[in-house]
This record gives structure tokens, C-alpha cells and sequence, in this order.
């Protein structure tokens, strides 16, 4: 389930100095504010939340003025008419000035965030290789733009990219929640991202508070074909090896911490998916799978072949020479491309991947393909936490529930702390009867998250035949806080109506259309 940034929390300016600011973006004000161990309680109408420290960004609340002295040397302190403020003693007049900043400062971060709900009003941040357009607060957006800048280096260097010309600088459009990147740039739904192949580039995408790291996969899966692009704007790649490299290079990690940019990991959901193509006794045959026009397979079993010519010495050379030699491949016909460009057919892929790669029949490509079947079944493996959710969301997705079921519980197991996993983990309990362990995981999940209206909803849901106070309690404080569906309905039956995919937009034949300002 997609979230909204602003569900319920920006609303007027404040009034008290109490404000609270989440690392993931939001912001509460309005509601009255206590320091309690562990984090900040926050009091709504039906019922007191406690944000746990680590969700903190920042916060000032009026008590901040206030201190009742404890120990002997608070007592003395005190006398003196110093004041204990975050750890240090200081005058009345001090504490108080540091306040008003602090209040003043967060202020204008609520009018700013207020004012970029309007696209007009976004943010535009030039930076090396790419111009951004955002509406996000710059705390969130700040380690998605040092990324972008790390990957764009990491890419030029293997694949020998042309610095872009100023023209060619990709605009890249960030919007804060899947709401308002369907509504203000006209995608369609189900689309998570998508990057425009015809001038005037762009690409555009979300943030997702409840998974940023989806966002960080779709952010570099469809930034890779933008550099892709750069290698020669005249030729299309076809459907293999391109989105296969995409997958390869969206499997990468910025650590905002040591500003390093590791390339390059496991794509676990789409091994997960391998994996299950393989229990079910379907091996991809190498020649098929380059052969394919438009295979969904070149987004799984692509990315694991990838993923092994990039990760073998003896072939990682000879695999970026193919890839770069495809737009003047010889010996192959050229036909026509999107949008004016060339590109070569699958067969031909095949032609120049066995030229390149120095296969010179099919025997050459049978054994190649058993050493990449065999890197599959040695080599990649689930073995983070991160990589387990990847790979349970995609179970689920899949139908496959028995296997997201357990794959959720492992990454429990090695220490989860995606309120996602227990909320989705929740929902596969409750289709199986399981209302006791559902709702012990949706208790879960609100220990990660407690601000989220949907957390309550689902609770309530699954507490409506035992506790039906409890349930109505909870329904009433989801409505409080904010449903993180913006297409459900709390006021009516609990669900609106979805708006059509590409409702209120011509088609477009060159993709979806360009974000615009709403005047």
C-alpha cells in the first residue's frame, strides 16, 4: 500500500511551539507533545501514540522551556537561575532564544513543504549530470540526489559515456507520494516510474515513506536507461540486454553515511522468482532467452545472466563490448526504432552476444549457459534481510503465499524492521483464518510505525468480532491521523473509486506525458 506524505499532517501553522519532524519527511503539529523515554507522545483525540526516538528527525516542543530539578546539583543549577536545556546548563534568555530559531526554522519548513503540494512550487536543484524538480523536504531528498550524482560516476566509468551536453542534462522529476505523481504528471496506474526516451527527456518518480528502498531500485532501474541512451542517442536497445542491465545496475545501494555506492547486488525479488521458475522445472534455455522479443523473463533470468558475464572475469570485458558495440553492430540489419532511432532484432542480439563473446557454435553456447545456470544455484542466494522482503513482497504478489509466508518470517527472524513485512505478513495470516497472529502482526508493525492510519485500519479491521469498542476506537483514530491510501474513504464505505489508468490524458505515442504546472 502506497503512502501520502502529507495524509492528515500539514495543516495550519502551529500555534504552540510543539512540532515534531520525521526522518521519513512528515511533519505533526496541533497535537499536544511530552519527552517520555524512548521517543515523544503524541496526544490525538482517541488515543496517545508514542513516536519512537529513531523516527525523530528533529523536534521543539513548549515543555523544552520547562524544568523541575531533581538531583542536588539540578537544585544548585537552578538557584543560580540556570536552566537544563538538551544536555546543557544555560540562562533562561539563552534557552529561550534557541527555541524561537528552532520553532522559526521549522516553521519555515512547514510553509515550504505546504507550498511544494503545488508542483509550481517545486524545488530545482542543478547538479553535475542532472537538473531535479522535486516536492519533497530536502532531508528525504538530499541522499536520493548524492546518489544519483555516484551512480551517473560509476556508470560513465565502465561504459565510457560521453559527458551530456547542457541540453541533454537529464531532468529528473521526483514527486513526494504515488498520489500526486499519478495526478500532477498523468501516469498511469501501476506505474512506479518510468524514464521518457524521446526529447525532452525526463524521468520521473515517487517517493515511497513506507519502502524507500522501492524507490531506490525504480530510481536507478529507470535512470539506467537514460544512460543507456547516452551511448548513442540514435539507437534503441532492445528489449535484451537492456532491461536486463537496468535490473542489474537498479540492484544498487548509496549509503548516505559513508557517501558510498555499492553496484551491482542481488536483485532478491527477482531471484525469487527464478527460483521459482527453476522448482517448477523450467530451466531458461540460454538462446531462448536472447532471443525473446519483449520476454518478461529479461527482467528475472535476464538479470541473473547479467549478473554472472558481469561478475566472472573471464567474460565482464567481452560482455561491456557487446553491449557497446550493438548500436554499429556488423553483419546485421538495421531496422527502425521508436521515435526515429534504430535497433537490431532479438535474433541478431544472439548473432553479436556468440561474435563477442567468442561462442562459435551451439555447443560453445550450451556450455556457457550450464556455467550460468550453475552461478544461479551457487552463487546468488537470499541472504540479507532486505533481500527476504524483496523476496516475500514479490512471493506475494505472485500468488505464491505459502513461500511469502515463510520468507516474511525469516526476515523477521534476521531482525526486520520494515513495518511492511508484519503489515503484509498480517494480511497472508487473515486470508488463512490466522485472526490471532494477524493481529499480533499488525501490533508489530505499529511498534515500527505508529503514526500510519492504515496500521489502525487493518487493526481494526481484525479486532471487529472480538473487541468491536476497540475496533471503533481504532477506525476513528486512523481517520485522525490520516488513511495512507488516498483512495479510501474513511467518511463512506471505505473505498472510492479508482480513476482509470491514463484518465484525463490523450495517449501519447512517444510515453507517458510530461509533468506540468497546475495553474
Amino acid at each position: 500500500m502506497r503512502a501520502s506524505l502529507f495524509a492528515g499532517l500539514l495543516l495550519a501553522l502551529p500555534a504552540s511551539a510543539d512540532l515534531l519532524m520525521l526522518k521519513d519527511g512528515r511533519i505533526l503539529d496541533q497535537k499536544p507533545m511530552h519527552r517520555v523515554d524512548g521517543g515523544i507522545e503524541v496526544q490525538y483525540e482517541h488515543g496517545t501514540i508514542l513516536v519512537p526516538a529513531e523516527m525523530i528527525h528533529d523536534a521543539v516542543l513548549e515543555e523544552d522551556k520547562q524544568f523541575v530539578p531533581k538531583s542536588d546539583e539540578e537544585k544548585a543549577q537552578t538557584a543560580k537561575g540556570m536552566v537544563r536545556f538538551e544536555g546543557k546548563w544555560i540562562t533562561p534568555p539563552q534557552r529561550d532564544q534557541l527555541v524561537a530559531k528552532r520553532v522559526e526554522k521549522h516553521k519555515k519548513s512547514l510553509e515550504q513543504m505546504k507550498a511544494r503540494g503545488e508542483w509550481r512550487n517545486r524545488a530545482i536543484v542543478e547538479t553535475k549530470w542532472f537538473r531535479f524538480e522535486h516536492t519533497l523536504p530536502d532531508h528525504v531528498f538530499d541522499p536520493y540526489r548524492e546518489a544519483m550524482e555516484a551512480y551517473f560516476d560509476a556508470f560513465a566509468k565502465t561504459w565510457k559515456l560521453k559527458v551530456p551536453k547542457q541540453e541533454d542534462r537529464l531532468p529528473v522529476c521526483f514527486y513526494v507520494d504515488e498520489e500526486s505523481f499519478h495526478q500532477i504528471g498523468g501516469v498511469p496506474q501501476g506505474v512506479l516510474g518510468y524514464f521518457r526516451f524521446v526529447k525532452p527527456w525526463d524521468l520521473n518518480i515517487f517517493y515511497e515513506r513506507l519502502d524507500p528502498a522501492l524507490t531506490e531500485d525504480v530510481m536507478f532501474h529507470e535512470a539506467n536507461h537514460y544512460l543507456q541512451q547516452l551511448i548513442d542517442q540514435r539507437f534503441a536497445y532492445p528489449h535484451f540486454p537492456g532491461e536486463s542491465l537496468a535490473e542489474y545496475y537498479g540492484a544498487s545501494a548509496w549509503d548516505p553515511e559513508k557517501k558510498k555506492l555499492t553496484v551491482g547486488l542481488v536483485q532478491e525479488g527477482r531471484l525469487c522468482e527464478v527460483q521459482t521458475d527453476i522448482a517448477g522445472g523450467n530451466r531458461m534455455e540460454l538462446s531462448k532467452l536472447v532471443t525473446k522479443e519483449g520476454a518478461y523473463e529479461h527482467y528475472t533470468w535476464g538479470w541473473t545472466l547479467v549478473h554472472f558475464l558481469m561478475n566472472t572475469p573471464a567474460y565482464k570485458d567481452k560482455f561491456v563490448k557487446f553491449f557497446l558495440s550493438l548500436p554499429n553492430a556488423k553483419g546485421v540489419l538495421k531496422e527502425s526504432g521508436p521515435a526515429g532511432m534504430t535497433t537490431i532484432k532479438q535474433d541478431d542480439v544472439l548473432t553479436v552476444f556468440m561474435s563477442e563473446l567468442g561462442i562459435k557454435d551451439a555447443p560453445a553456447l550450451r556450455k556457457l549457459e550450464k556455467e550460468w545456470h550453475d552461478y544461479i544455484d551457487e552463487k546468488l542466494t537470499l541472504v540479507t534481510t532486505t533481500g527476504l522482503e524483496k523476496a516475500a513482497f514479490k512471493a506475494k504478489e505472485t500468488g505464491r503465499k505459502l513461500r511469502a509466508t515463510r520468507l516474511f518470517k525469516e526476515a523477521i527472524e534476521k531482525g526486520s524492521k520494515n513495518a511492511l513485512v508484519y503489515s503484509e505478513l498480517a494480511e497472508l495470516y487473515r486470508t488463512e483464518g490466522k485472526t490471532s497472529e494477524a493481529i499480533d502482526a499488525m501490533k508489530q508493525a505499529l511498534a515500527i510505525d505508529p503514526l500510519s492510519g492504515k496500521f489502525y485500519f487493518d487493526l481494526a479491521d481484525a479486532l471487529e468480532r472480538s473487541d468491536k469498542a476497540e475496533a471503533e476506537r481504532l477506525k476513528a483514530l486512523a481517520k485522525e491521523i490520516g488513511y495512507d491510501d488516498p483512495w479510501i474513504d474513511l467518511d463512506g464505505d471505505g473505498e472510492k473509486e479508482k480513476p482509470k489508468p491514463g484518465e484525463g490524458e490523450p495517449p501519447r505515442p512517444d510515453g507517458p506525458p510530461k509533468p506540468k504546472d497546475p495553474q
